[in-house]
């Protein structure tokens, strides 16, 4: 039973990090610049290609011996995943994690025919290539191998789904918070979040470029987010700045004063000169 789970776990798992490996390449491809935070969780794992594998190997093995079926099926599952994915984030979260509305042929900005199409692909990429390949790999593994990397591997996924949701939990009570008729509140509230969910929340908008975080009246907030994310690397940028511009202050200083220390002839004035340039270089005196 151990084995079972684990077996169906490492293939759920393998083929979420494959997925997330093929939507980097697309979109590295498509923006022409390197692109590595794709997915919803923080690891390298997209969990809806993984669940996608899941289908494939269940119920899609006995049409194996049909291609042309098991493309059409293999689109109709997919699809259906996708979607119900969508809807079912967007209402425990309160946000819309991607939106095909300006695409041909979509379903509500949930599911669009090229995507759909290019699913049924790799359904069939799935069951004639990469499983075989899999399984072959996974068959020259010993079981209590498989197991321990299973569960070492699992306890890593589970922790990390477990700080999304908790993080996304608290912008979503966040959100929920803010009343949709002040800008000013939106700003201040959303920005004392993201003071402390900064790395998160910057990533997850760089997975899902198209998001729309949605406020207890169904308005987008994500405006209010990426200008809050805007300011804060502002400031950030300002206190760097401001950072170097004293430190190379207190390294012109501490010249000074070792130059005035070699020139001067009193011995008094160079204790003196010693004395403050130790206060400078502990950072007592800029």
């Amino acid at each position: 039973m151990l084995y079972q789970f684990c077996f169906v776990f490492l293939m759920f798992f393998n083929y979420s990090v494959l997925g997330w490996l093929v939507e980097c390449i697309f979109c590295t491809i498509s923006d022409r610049k390197l692109v590595y935070d794709r997915g919803f969780l923080l690891g390298p794992y997209c969990p809806i290609y993984g669940w996608g594998a899941l289908y494939m190997y269940f119920f899609l093995t006995p049409y194996r011996s049909n291609p042309v079926v098991l493309f059409i099926m293999a689109i109709i599952g997919t699809s259906i995943l996708e979607y119900m994915t969508s809807y079912f984030m967007e209402k425990i979260f309160k946000a819309r994690w991607w939106d095909y509305s300006n695409r041909k042929f979509h379903i509500k900005g949930r599911i669009c025919l090229l995507n759909s199409f290019l699913f049924g692909i790799l359904g069939c990429l799935f069951m004639y290539v990469f499983h075989p390949i899999y399984l072959s790999l996974v068959r020259g593994i010993s079981e209590q191998t498989l197991i321990v990397f299973s569960v070492f591997l699992f306890f890593g996924y589970l922790t990390d789904t477990i700080l999304t949701f908790s993080i996304l939990g608290k912008l979503k009570i966040q959100v929920k918070s803010i009343r949709k008729d002040s800008t000013s509140e939106i700003d201040y509230q959303i920005r004392m979040f993201l003071s402390h969910y900064n790395f998160f929340i910057k990533r997850l908008f760089k997975a899902f470029p198209r998001i729309q975080i949605l406020s207890e009246g169904g308005n987008s907030v994500t405006l209010a987010i990426q200008r809050g994310l805007e300011k804060i690397e502002k400031e950030r940028k300002k206190y760097r700045e401001k950072i170097e511009k004293a430190r190379q202050k207190r390294k012109r200083k501490i010249e000074k004063i070792k130059e005035m220390i070699k020139t001067t002839k009193s011995q008094r004035k160079k204790e003196r000169l010693k004395k403050r340039l130790r206060k400078v270089i502990d950072k007592k005196e800029v």
